[in-house]
């Protein structure tokens, strides 16, 4: 155990003098302390809805006025057809979509046989509820009036000529009910505790507020610079071979030599990987402990293999670049798997860096 020791000692002092090797230590702490200090930015967000008014009467028109000047996180906007509505919504130009049909105000008087609003949402739509809310809340402060009115007046009516046989007091309490019943609905109509929510400061909730940080690819770094010394790792233990260094040493001394050198290269990196990313808070300590050393012992066993695959340094170096480029192009580093189709995906889990 002494002389494992030993010579993981050795071969970490003989790794942490490779200017390349100090270059990827110094810009995985480089950029975690960069990251941190980089301030966020507040971006605000408008969620859109789009509406189609098919009624044209004075009502609608007053309905239009209201709800594109409605001042929430949902903006409203006008749409000449439902074709351009259900096609904003499903290309996600509109997070929602409601469709008024011809006569609705007209017919919204009438509690039975009123004409429906139609809504469109995708399962995409974000916060649909709310924009539901708003949309309604503002359409049913405009209508209820007529509503409670003429659901009232049908009662009053039927009251009246039923308990009063002069025609002309009856009518005289009908109109004093109707005034009276005005009064009262648009005193509680203008109240924020009714319609509102009452301890809304104004332009509370106008807008998302979203925070956007520039983002570094730190781990996707940290997994690609781990997986690069495991290989330089595995080529100089191949190197020493050829140079009879291990001459007199068994099969089993070798073995062991093989993974020291790649755990010489790979504990400094990883460690400072590590500190990276716990500096930027990528995940639970534990958590990232775990991954780490899972992923290390996966890199070793990658390079092991393709050392005992190869044999000879100058395969070995021939193999490498090649692997470094696939590795590039698969490990997400520069460019996005998200887009990749589903043969490029599967290409990717052929690398190690794709996995952490």
């Amino acid at each position: 155990m002494k002389l494992f020791w030993n010579r993981l000692y050795i071969m970490l002092k003989r790794t942490l003098m490779q200017p390349l090797y100090i270059a990827m230590l110094v810009t995985l702490i480089g950029m975690a302390i960069i990251y941190v200090n980089i301030p966020a930015k507040n971006k605000t967000m408008y969620v859109p809805a789009a509406v189609c008014n098919h009624d044209t009467s004075r009502d609608g028109e007053e309905f239009e006025k209201v709800i594109y000047k409605t001042s929430s996180i949902y903006h409203f906007y006008a749409v000449d057809s439902d074709e351009q509505l259900k096609k904003d919504v499903l290309s996600g130009k509109a997070n929602i979509g409601f469709v008024i049909p011809e006569g609705f105000f007209e017919s919204s008087a009438h509690i039975n046989g009123v004409k429906q609003i139609t809504e469109y949402t995708t399962n995409s739509s974000r916060l649909p509820n709310v924009g539901h809310e708003i949309f309604f809340s503002k359409l049913f402060k405009m209508i209820s009036y007529e509503v409670v009115l003429e659901e009232l007046d049908n009662n009053l009516v039927n009251a009246v000529t039923t308990s009063l046989p002069d025609v002309e007091n009856g009518e005289e309490l009908l109109i004093s009910a109707k005034e009276e019943l005005s009064e009262v609905y648009f005193e509680s109509v203008d109240d924020s505790g009714v319609y509102e929510n009452q301890f809304n400061d104004e332009n509370d909730y106008d807008s998302m507020v979203k925070k956007n940080k520039t983002e570094l690819p730190i781990r996707k770094f940290a997994g690609l610079f781990i997986f690069v010394v495991a290989l330089l790792g595995t080529s100089a233990y191949l190197t020493d071979k050829e140079k009879n260094i291990y001459l007199l040493a068994d099969r089993g001394a070798r073995f062991q030599l093989r993974v020291t050198h790649i755990l010489a290269s790979i504990l400094p990196i990883s460690m400072a990987a590590y500190i990276a990313l716990v500096i930027i808070k990528e995940m639970h300590p534990g958590t990232l402990l775990l991954r780490m050393l899972a992923y290390m012992l996966y890199v070793s066993l990658f390079s092991v293999i393709l050392g005992a695959v190869l044999r000879k340094s100058s395969y070995f170096y021939r193999v490498l670049p090649v692997i470094l480029v696939l590795t590039l192009v698969f490990s997400g580093v520069f460019f996005d798997m998200g887009k990749y189709n589903a043969l490029m995906k599967h290409l990717s889990m052929v690398f190690p860096p794709y996995f952490f």
